[in-house]
């Protein structure tokens, strides 16, 4: 995801206003189980301080605005701001739509902003990734009974640290 992420901000260069310090999509999350135990691996892994969680934020892994578990982050917060093409089933022909942080293409006429698979990220295609690796992750684990649907609150994080 990095590197598409990389890939789409080279391409929308100046356009793409998203920086650190900007917090408007941070939000408390849930995770699906696979993610929740690669991202507690990860922090296992870099022995970070102690985190602080503040239930009361936005996202309560910012601290002065900045968030806590940046580099090991969810992958819906990698996605923040890219724009993200997907099935659009709401009208009545199924048609893929665009959506990206509103600061971002700010001073475009959105009518002629054009997208296409070259410079959006497929948002369908990297939840059916996730969805594939997350069953693998299940199957690994069917001992433990995990529903497929279970989600995991990210602030759980704290209680496994």
């Amino acid at each position: 995801m990095d590197r598409i992420a990389a890939g789409l901000l080279s391409i929308h260069r100046g356009e793409i206003v998203c920086r650190a310090g900007c917090t408007d999509c941070c939000r408390n999350l849930s995770v699906w189980p696979v993610e929740f135990c690669a991202i507690l691996d990860e922090l296992r892994a870099e022995s970070t301080a102690k985190l602080i969680f503040d239930g009361s934020a936005s996202c309560g892994f910012l601290k002065d605005g900045f968030c806590q578990i940046y580099p090991v982050r969810p992958l819906i917060c990698r996605t923040h701001g890219l724009p993200a093409a997907f099935e659009d089933d709401s009208a009545a022909e199924p048609e893929m739509a665009v959506s990206f942080c509103p600061k971002n293409f700010a001073g475009r006429d959105r009518q002629t902003l054009t997208f296409g698979p070259d410079n959006t990220l497929n948002l369908d295609w990297l939840n059916e990734q996730l969805s594939r690796i997350h069953t693998m992750f299940l199957e690994e684990l069917a001992q433990e009974n995990l529903p497929a649907h279970c989600r995991v609150e990210l602030r759980e994080l704290i209680d496994f640290l």
